[in-house]
């Protein structure tokens, strides 16, 4: 069993003393102003753009998922359920939906429209107060709904939504592809590694944060050169054995994704092994606005919802990370999915 945190045994104790309620209440309020989210709302204001989003306001309210760069959106996974799950409330509360993704770069470039027209231009987006107001959804972990639900009013037109949390279980998919669809610039690097790959392929995916010192993340520590190595080996005589299976049961390629280019680049060299070229980036620690530079992690997601299983490699001693992105793209292709640990 993971040993709880303080904040977490904190949050526990205080929701058996005053209950759930009470207590994600309490941390929503607290964590809009720890994020500044409330930042910018007027009571009055002749900004051109209040008055264009207020002019062209209707009667139907609207829940806005919101990616402005206010405060981190957490990562491309983080973000797709967070989108999927919003759109999900806003279709059962009767409200339209809209996603405002501009941080780091436009969604629209990568994720176009499929059934729903989600996109907001800016000045459609008021920032007065008695107008619009921010929203937060807090943690895994509580009644989210219910919390959603509570911070909703009839007083407002517009909800600006910050949420990385997942309500939908085994329904990503369904809202997920009611949502989106390939833009064509993804769909075309789709379809280059899918000629590469072939019709039936496995995917391990590994997720090292910056264990080996080559990807930037928020504070994340890398190992000490000897233990690079030995996680680095051991994670290699990993793929190497699978890879080794897969073709006795006639699966000719693997595809092999993560966060480590120094992982990758040995990856590679295993025979039948494929990967997506590109930069290993996260989307919250990357300045760059060009959407084509986060192309790689979009390609890899849709890639690995088209294989016939879908993996994930885990350390217990190194501690990788337990990552959600092949477990998400499974979901979304209705494809087998398993951890394997050692």
């Amino acid at each position: 069993m993971i040993p709880l945190t303080p904040k977490e045994v904190f949050i526990r104790t205080a929701r058996r003393v005053f209950g759930e309620k009470r207590v994600h209440d309490y941390l929503i309020k607290r964590g809009i102003k720890l994020r500044h989210l409330n930042e910018g709302y007027e009571s009055v204001s002749s900004s051109e753009n209040v008055v264009d989003a207020d002019a062209n306001s209707t009667n139907r309210q609207t829940l806005i998922f919101m990616a402005d760069g206010k405060w981190m959106h957490g990562g491309l996974t983080d973000r797709l359920r967070g989108m999927t799950s919003a759109y999900k409330f806003a279709k059962d509360h009767g409200l339209d939906f809209k996603i405002y993704h501009i941080s780091p770069f436009l969604l629209q470039e990568i994720l176009q429209p499929n059934k729903v027209d989600w996109i907001i231009d800016e000045k459609e987006i008021s920032h007065n107060c008695s107008i619009a107001k921010p929203l937060l959804l807090y943690r895994e972990d509580f009644d989210n709904d219910s919390a959603l639900e509570r911070q909703i009013d009839a007083n407002h037109q517009q909800f600006h939504l910050y949420s990385c949390v997942d309500t939908l279980g085994d329904k990503f998919s369904e809202y997920f592809n009611e949502l989106f669809k390939p833009s064509p610039l993804l769909e075309s690097d789709i379809s280059r590694y899918e000629n590469l790959l072939g019709k039936s392929y496995t995917s391990i995916s590994f997720r090292f944060q910056n264990k080996l010192g080559d990807f930037k993340e928020y504070i994340f520590k890398e190992l000490p050169e000897k233990s690079k190595h030995k996680l680095m080996n051991e994670a290699i005589n990993v793929l190497k054995e699978e890879t080794s299976h897969h073709l006795v049961n006639e699966i000719s390629k693997t595809l092999v994704t993560a966060d480590s280019p120094t992982f990758l680049a040995e990856a590679a060299k295993i025979p039948n092994v494929a990967i997506v070229k590109g930069n290993s980036i996260h989307i919250d620690f990357n300045c760059s606005k060009k959407a084509v530079d986060y192309l790689k992690a979009f390609t890899e997601f849709f890639l690995i919802s088209k294989a016939t299983k879908a993996k994930l490699y885990r350390n217990r001693k190194y501690k990788t990370y337990p990552s959600n992105f092949p477990k998400y793209a499974a979901l979304l292709g209705q494809v087998p999915y398993e951890i394997i640990e050692k």
